[in-house]
């Protein structure tokens, strides 16, 4: 009898081993909670945004990934990157690159890798990293670049131009000049 005792208290001490191991958390509580600042407010895919000023068209932005981070106060552009820039409704450039960004405040460009612009008299300019500020209306860059036109190549670290490549300047400047 005492055997059987020994038993039934063996067993209950299992019973309530077991209960108690059972009752631990085995999954984790989904969390309700989501970082929305990382979370756009809107994407759009193949899609074209133009800027202006009092119905002037300054420049056409296509791209073929955008998403607005407003809380950020940008929106991304990625999946390739072209920008038309105008002068008094004319195309004066095109700017194509791969991925970038737009600020909303200012309206300012950011566009990186595979830069290439190319004005309407057949300069290039090539860089990884351009700028457009959208109250100059002007480009800069502060990595190498190389432009081309008919009568020249030049490459330099640093640049600035109005965003026809008409006038422009060349920092730490290296290349050839033809006359």
């Amino acid at each position: 009898m005492v055997y059987k005792k020994e038993i039934i208290s063996l067993l209950i001490i299992i019973l309530i081993s077991v209960s108690i191991y059972s009752c631990d958390e085995k999954f984790k509580p989904v969390k309700t909670s989501l970082d929305t600042e990382n979370i756009p407010d809107y994407e759009s895919w193949n899609s074209e945004v133009i800027f202006s000023d009092s119905s002037k068209i300054k420049a056409v932005l296509r791209a073929g990934y955008i998403a607005n981070f407003s809380k950020l106060g940008f929106t991304i552009i990625d999946s390739g990157a072209t920008v038309d820039f105008y002068k008094n409704g004319t195309v004066v450039s095109t700017l194509t690159g791969d991925r970038g960004k737009v600020f909303e405040k200012t309206k300012d460009i950011e566009i990186r890798d595979n830069i290439t612009v190319v004005n309407k008299e057949g300069s290039k300019l090539e860089t990884s990293r351009l700028y457009w500020t959208e109250d100059t209306q002007r480009v800069s860059s502060d990595t190498f670049v190389a432009i081309q036109t008919p009568s020249e190549n030049i490459q330099g670290i640093g640049f600035e131009s109005d965003q026809g490549l008409k006038n422009y300047k060349i920092f730490k400047v290296t290349g050839t000049f033809r006359n």
